[in-house]
């Protein structure tokens, strides 16, 4: 879908799922997996086999058929027409913008514990603004310098959720484990309860394997390396959050454990406090910082597609001359990163709320937009398979059309659930500086995002206006999927 010029080829399947361990296995979901307890085990393995498979699933299919640059937003494109890819578009980019915060203050807090123990609020929301400014800096950079950041990153991630399945072992023969893993145990067992606290994040844990789709054009072979990488990445991971989750919870309860220092209290407990330790957390801040490069790099390059369609504002669409980077989108990510990072931060101070609480804050917020689009994305693959059959889809999901609604359905009631418990947990105490602030936050995107979709038409005419005269109000091309099965409708025709 796109015209911009053509980047060179430099993702190997072995790159790309590298690519997403790094993006998806992500540190700081670890503590906040842990957290559920033990319970957390039973309810991982569940959403792999209800949430991830058929999610992966839809993703491969959607991936290897349409591997275009745009990603998520082009293939929603295809399905509902351009004022939908605008929301969509909105949705993945806020969420990315909203989220780099939330992760860089769990960075300064570890960085804090490690070497400045007495260090404020503020100074905490400084360093996450320095980060921010960093990670704008590698995203104007080449994509091979994104790939080797995010590459590196991913094997520090894996080196220290082994470190910590070590430290649980070493922790069990020593002291015997902290939490009952018996299935006797109430804590073990699936409840109400614990399903408020494991559906969001776990859920959350396994999205983000169509973000690869957004530098498909700089995929060696997108059709035949997106659906493997699914699988083999897929497993890595399902298999590293069990780790990670079982081995803190063998060192620490449950209810001990920090949103935001949580891996260095872990670790710093078995293998106390020395050079080692200190080594073992610099790797852990670096492992946070790399996280955020592979959803910026994707959330930027789908803005800039989205941009270049009339379907972002211009700003988004500005692409560096020499390196072919998203300047546009990457300057904007940051400068609203680091405005939502100083309102929140000062919102925060007002009423006397700390570090933890202004993470889960931003977390929360970000992830409700973040699970949006997945949505979508679930209802535009069914569209996709009816409007568009004889496309060549080089890997389908199984069971013909039982097998795609049944994946949809699931996938798509599971998400509806994540969002309304990241906004209330009914078996949790009621928190409502926290609940209206995402309660505002989320009015005030909508708020936005239906400016954007007003004013979408007039970009489009200025980006396209030999095509401006096609679209009509809802957005729909009538070349496109959407406005093909529209014309067949409107006549009482077959697809020829």
């Amino acid at each position: 879908m796109s015209t911009q010029e053509a980047a060179p080829r430099a993702l190997r399947m072995f790159d790309m799922i590298l690519f997403s361990v790094c993006a998806i296995l992500l540190l700081s979901q670890v503590t906040l997996t842990a957290q559920i307890g033990p319970s957390a085990v039973v309810w991982t393995v569940l959403m792999i086999a209800l949430f991830f498979v058929p999610y992966g699933l839809m993703t491969a299919e959607l991936g290897s058929t349409y591997p275009d640059t745009g990603g998520i937003y082009s293939w929603i494109v295809r399905a509902f027409g351009n004022r939908w890819g605008t929301r969509v578009s909105w949705w993945y980019w806020l969420n990315v913008a909203l989220w780099v915060p939330s992760v860089y203050l769990m960075f300064s807090v570890v960085l804090s514990d490690m070497f400045f123990p007495d260090l404020g609020f503020w100074p905490q929301v400084g360093i996450a603004l320095v980060l921010i400014a960093i990670n704008w800096l590698v995203n104007v950079l080449t994509l091979d310098t994104g790939k080797w950041v995010s590459n590196l990153g991913a094997m520090i991630t894996v080196g220290v959720i082994l470190l910590i399945g070590i430290a649980g072992i070493v922790a069990w023969n020593s002291d015997g484990s902290a939490t009952s893993f018996e299935w006797t145990t109430s804590s073990m067992i699936p409840t109400a309860a614990t399903m408020a606290l494991a559906l969001p994040i776990i859920i959350y844990n396994f999205l983000g394997f169509e973000l690869m789709s957004s530098a498909s054009n700089e995929m060696r072979n997108p059709r035949r390396d997106v659906p493997r990488t699914i699988i083999i990445a897929g497993v890595l991971i399902g298999a590293f959050y069990l780790i990670s989750t079982i081995g803190m919870q063998v060192v620490s309860p449950a209810e001990e454990i920090s949103e935001t220092s949580g891996l260095l209290d872990v670790l710093t407990a078995v293998f106390g406090t020395g050079v080692f330790t200190t080594v073992v957390g610099v790797g852990i801040l670096y492992a946070f910082f790399a996280a955020l490069i592979p959803w910026t790099i994707g959330a930027n390059r789908a803005a800039a597609e989205a941009a270049e369609q009339g379907d972002l504002p211009p700003v988004f669409k500005k692409m560096s001359a020499k390196r072919r980077t998203p300047v546009g989108a990457a300057g904007f990510t940051a400068l609203v990163s680091a405005t939502i990072t100083l309102v929140y931060g000062v919102l925060f101070s007002l009423t006397n709320g700390d570090i933890d609480a202004l993470f889960w804050s931003l977390f929360a917020f970000s992830s409700i937009v973040f699970l949006l689009p997945y949505v979508a994305m679930s209802l535009a693959f069914l569209r996709l398979r009816a409007q568009d059959p004889d496309a060549h889809r080089p890997y389908r999901v199984p069971g013909g059309v039982v097998g795609a609604w049944t994946s949809v359905l699931l996938v798509v009631v599971l998400l509806i659930a994540a969002v309304f418990f990241f906004v209330w947990n009914p078996w949790a105490e009621f928190d409502a500086t926290t609940t209206w602030l995402i309660l505002g936050g989320l009015a005030a995107t909508f708020v936005a995002q239906e400016i954007l979709v007003r004013r979408s038409s007039h970009w489009k005419a200025a980006e396209h206006p030999e095509l401006s005269a096609q679209v009509d109000l809802e957005g729909i091309a009538p070349d496109s999927p959407a406005g093909i099965e529209r014309e067949l409708e409107s006549h009482g025709g077959e697809r020829s």
